[in-house]
């Protein structure tokens, strides 16, 4: 078994990129995914640069922030300010109910901004190979993951891994927090995400491209406990390679408020940001991890 513990949302801001580091210096995290288009690139890369075992994939970003093709390409996906303005149901429920000049227009702006991050991620790290995933969960929509595809034909970069993902189901209710994962999104989420994952998986290993077998952070996203890892795992013990994902960055007060406007500020600034840090940094989560993995948890794919 191999596991790969992932911090998303590097990047995103200073505060968020020194926790990540902190959790992978101090703690067990060994990957992390970067957002390419935020004004802490810059930053976020020399902490790179210091950290050279630390596993980097890129964070397609087209949920918030300013895009990096120009915005007369991708009008669909933007505001009248120029942010990404399309939630996921959005944009699966346009597509999926729009006619053909719709999905031209959906595809086209997609494509161009995930062209423009693939490049400039690729540009700026000096590599011609590239680990993707996306932030929420956007690359599973079927007509998105035949982009991907498409872009790793076109494109002079090689996609050599992509985050599939594909959670088991299982119960962890604790406490009262626990049992609000089966009742709100969540698991409307976990249904819908495995659903497109197997859809996923088959098209990656048709164009010889990694995934993972197996996900954790779907169920208990943004609320992750030292319990619901240990019960996720439990169910998947025999998969090759195991993605967990927390999100342990979190926003500095200073930060916080340059943020007043965004939808995402309740997430970034929520109390179960440092929680998820302190499972990271916990050696009670070290000494099962390794206890389950021995040394093979992954800073390497």
């Amino acid at each position: 078994m191999n596991i790969i513990i992932n911090a998303d949302d590097f990047a995103n801001s200073m505060a968020m990129s020194e926790t990540i580091c902190r959790c992978f210096d101090e703690g067990m995290l060994t990957s992390t995914s970067m957002m390419i288009n935020t004004p802490y690139v810059e930053d976020a890369f020399e902490k790179i640069r210091q950290r050279p075992s630390l596993r980097v994939s890129l964070h397609l970003n087209i949920a918030e922030g300013k895009p990096l093709a120009d915005t007369k390409e991708i009008a669909y996906l933007v505001d009248e300010k120029g942010f990404f303005c399309k939630r996921y149901e959005t944009i699966l429920t346009h597509y999926y109910f729009g006619n053909v000049m719709q999905k031209k227009i959906i595809k086209s702006a997609i494509k161009a901004e995930y062209a423009a991050q693939i490049t400039r991620y690729a540009t700026l790290l000096g590599t011609e190979t590239i680990h993707l995933d996306s932030h929420q969960h956007y690359h599973t929509i079927p007509f998105i993951s035949d982009i991907l595809i498409e872009l790793s034909q076109e494109l002079p970069y090689q996609i050599t891994y992509v985050r599939v993902p594909k959670e088991p189901f299982f119960l962890e209710l604790s406490s009262f927090r626990d049992l609000k994962n089966y009742c709100g999104l969540n698991i409307i989420k976990h249904f819908l995400l495995n659903l497109f994952s197997h859809q996923l998986a088959r098209k990656l290993k048709a164009h010889h491209i990694t995934c993972n077998t197996s996900f954790i952070g779907v169920l208990f996203t943004g609320n992750m406990t030292l319990a619901s890892i240990q019960k996720a795992l439990q169910k998947c013990h025999q998969e090759d390679l195991i993605e967990i994902l927390l999100h342990p960055g979190f926003l500095a007060e200073a930060e916080a408020t340059k943020w007043s406007e965004s939808p995402f500020k309740t997430f970034y600034t929520h109390p179960h940001r440092k929680e998820e840090m302190e499972i990271l940094l916990s050696p009670i989560f070290k000494t099962f991890i390794q206890s389950i993995a021995g040394n093979h948890y992954a800073k390497h794919i």
